[in-house]
């Protein structure tokens, strides 16, 4: 099987967002708009970092991604993803082909970092493969990642010798209560790296009409309205009365309606 590895452009946006895309979910419009908010973060992240991701065709098709950013604080490149859909092309190399094209690259120099080689790659993997995938926490450590020993969720891979990877703790973005958020519910969107975002946001709205009777459910696009997302602090969520709800629809369905359910009877 001939594999070959390609920088993510302009040219071939539309292969990087489709390999997310299940083939039933081509008619699917909220699926669409969560493929159309990628293709706005990779046009975004090309221009600012002149490189986001790497694709994999076996032959002419696409078979796999890795998607990845620069940490200038840190000195090191996060992969935020790799994923080979198709099930023909499970264990046949691509991830290895994918990841072992990464680590060559960025043994090179960056202007992302002053004209230095990153440090490190870092990675948190995502347990949420399919049966009969091979787990990526599995693949990242056969690949030479080592475990952080400050937070085992993390991985990384050290391209200067002796290196050893220590997060900077980082404050995460935090709500900022709005009066105006009192008694309804209101869910931010934007741009994100995974079209599957703006779905699970989707089910998050829909779970909630089906719970609570004649619910009110303000969405704000961070794009077309980015004043109302930077006053509330956050780029994405969904705000219950005025309270951020940290429950996972798929994580735990149950969990999530009862953390809603409460918020509204504050």
């Amino acid at each position: 099987m001939s594999i070959t590895v390609v920088e993510a452009s302009e040219n071939n946006l539309d292969d990087l967002c489709m390999l997310c895309m299940p083939p039933d979910r081509k008619n699917d419009p909220v699926f669409m708009k969560g493929v159309e908010l990628k293709k706005i973060w990779a046009r975004d992240m090309l221009k600012r970092w002149g490189s986001v991701a790497k694709i994999a065709y076996v032959g002419e098709s696409p078979a796999g991604l890795i998607q990845y950013t620069p940490v200038p604080d840190e000195m090191v490149v996060r992969i935020i993803c790799i994923f080979v859909p198709y099930k023909e092309h499970w264990r046949r190399g691509v991830g290895k082909k994918l990841l072992t094209s990464l680590i060559e690259d960025m043994r090179s120099p960056k202007s992302w970092f002053g004209g230095k080689p990153p440090l490190a790659l870092v990675t948190k993997p995502f347990p949420g493969e399919m049966p009969g995938q091979y787990p990526a926490r599995n693949f990242f450590i056969d690949m030479g990642f080592k475990q952080v020993e400050e937070d085992p969720s993390l991985l990384y891979y050290p391209l200067k010798h002796g290196f050893v990877y220590t997060p900077v703790k980082q404050s995460r973005p935090s709500y900022m209560p709005q009066k105006d958020d009192k008694g309804k519910v209101v869910i931010i969107y934007g741009s994100s790296f995974c079209p599957w975002s703006y779905l699970f946001l989707k089910k998050s709205g829909q779970e909630i009409e089906k719970a609570v009777h004649n619910v009110r459910i303000r969405w704000i696009n961070s794009l077309e309205e980015p004043a109302e997302a930077e006053k509330r602090g956050i780029s994405e969520g969904v705000i219950v009365n005025g309270r951020l709800i940290s429950s996972f629809i798929l994580d735990d369905r149950e969990a999530f309606i009862k953390e809603v359910l409460a918020a509204l009877e504050k």
